[in-house]
């Protein structure tokens, strides 16, 4: 079992090591445009290979085991549902306000207002649940 968790770890470190290398690349010989703010595809690219090598850089450092019972199972359900229903039901307000006025927000900060909402949903709405379930 440790064998083959010490592979799974290897497997990321190359994909993540190839996403830099790929990255640097495109860099190289300046292939791609602006993309979420960065100068170019891959600058974008090496960005996510070092985040990737940071996170599971971490995992190996922290490796606790957690139990997970039903009652947690049942509420990431329901936490998950109501982030669902209440993105669909922002994308609907985000369209009406669009049609009243037109939104002029670049699509990168657009994006990270949406993942900052969706995660503040849920973090909500499973805190809520845990509490009175």
């Amino acid at each position: 079992m440790k064998n083959k968790i010490k592979k799974q770890h290897f497997a990321r470190y190359i994909f993540a090591f190839a996403i830099i290398i790929i990255g640097a690349t495109l860099e190289i010989y300046n292939i791609g445009k602006e993309f979420f703010s960065f100068q170019a595809v891959g600058s974008w690219m090496i960005y996510v290979g070092f985040i990737m090598l940071a996170v599971i850089t971490l995992q190996i450092i922290v490796n606790k085991k957690r139990i997970v019972d039903e009652r947690m199972s049942w509420i990431a359900f329901k936490a998950s549902r109501i982030t669902f229903v209440l993105l669909i039901l922002g994308a609907f307000i985000v369209m009406i306000a669009d049609g009243i006025k037109n939104i002029t927000l670049p699509y990168h900060l657009f994006m990270g207002y949406a993942m900052s909402y969706m995660m503040l949903v849920y973090f909500i709405s499973y805190k809520i649940l845990e509490r009175y379930s």
